[in-house]
């Protein structure tokens, strides 16, 4: 008896903690559902019409214009690097779990979640509709976690630390600061160089390669000729200015083989060595270090042998 009174209390025993565990499991799952979500529904990301981002380099505004998505500054509308965007959005509309650590007025304040002081995302929508206020407080004592509230809620999320690569930016993050829309080498005929200082000399497209008009005998270096046409199509500037150069002293024209021309034009350096840079059929202004200005502005012996 003594046995099986022993054996009867062992199988109970073991029932319990196997309902325990059962239960946990269940409410647990209950529980990860509850905090697996996105912050923004994939669906009216595609109503949005202005981001507003505020963090420690101040405040990022932008427009969606004819469904294209510009910068808001003070003197114009910028072109913006539309994939930046689209990364943004991608992150906010991503399930993820986001558990719930605490909801206390205290706690709002510790974690850096106060209205004023926070990191902060908005979207709008509409007649300025607001799809998302989300706050981006500190990091987790681990600092690969942050804190996030939406803004009029008490509750206070931790997540994977994704949001501060789109707060902690530069306007230069966002800018498309291209100087042209992307084109083959193989469209170019004809290239004109008027280096600063220099006259200018021109590179002609020939059967065997390339040829510099007025000095058909030098030995012009195809590769070379081409690796440079590529680095003035991809060319970035480094940022935008309001203001054009007050005069040229430097021009790169593309002539293209559908009878259209790509110019870019440099103004002097100034006294940090930058130079502005005017683009043909652009409204915009281009800030460019000595090392870009040197980079695609090349002297006649960089392409003879």
């Amino acid at each position: 008896m003594t046995y099986k009174r022993k054996f009867a209390v062992l199988s109970a025993l073991i029932g319990v903690l196997a309902l325990a565990y059962i239960l946990t499991l269940v409410f647990d799952r209950e529980h990860r559902r509850s905090d697996n979500f996105a912050w923004l529904d994939s669906s009216l990301a595609n109503m949005a019409d202005r981001i507003e981002i505020s963090g420690p380099q101040g405040n990022i505004n932008l427009n969606r214009r004819n469904n294209i998505w510009v910068f808001e500054t003070a003197f114009m509308e910028l072109p913006v690097r539309q994939s930046r965007v689209e990364d943004l959005f991608a992150m906010l509309s991503r399930r993820a779990v986001y558990p719930v650590r605490a909801t206390s007025p205290d706690a709002i304040e510790r974690l850096g979640l106060m209205e004023g002081t926070a990191h902060r995302i908005r979207v709008r929508g509409g007649a300025g509709l607001p799809l998302l206020d989300l706050l981006i407080g500190g990091e987790d004592v681990l600092g690969r976690e942050v804190y996030l509230r939406m803004s009029g809620r008490n509750q206070i999320h931790s997540g994977e630390d994704n949001f501060t690569s789109f707060t902690n930016t530069r306007p230069a993050f966002w800018y498309d600061l291209r100087l042209f829309q992307p084109f083959g080498i193989d469209m170019v005929q004809q290239a004109e160089i008027t280096f600063p200082g220099e006259e200018t000399f021109i590179l002609r497209r020939s059967r065997a390669g390339w040829v510099m008009q007025g000095n058909e005998s030098a030995s012009i270096v195809t590769t070379r000729v081409e690796a440079w046409l590529r680095s003035v199509i991809e060319v970035h500037g480094e940022d935008f200015v309001p203001d054009a150069p007050e005069s040229i002293e430097g021009s790169i024209i593309l002539r293209l083989g559908d009878g259209t021309s790509r110019i870019i034009e440099t103004g002097p350096p100034d006294e940090q060595g930058n130079r502005r840079f005017i683009i043909s059929g652009s409204p915009y202004v281009y800030l460019f270090s000595d090392w870009g200005f040197n980079r695609i502005f090349r002297e006649t012996s960089h392409f003879i042998d």
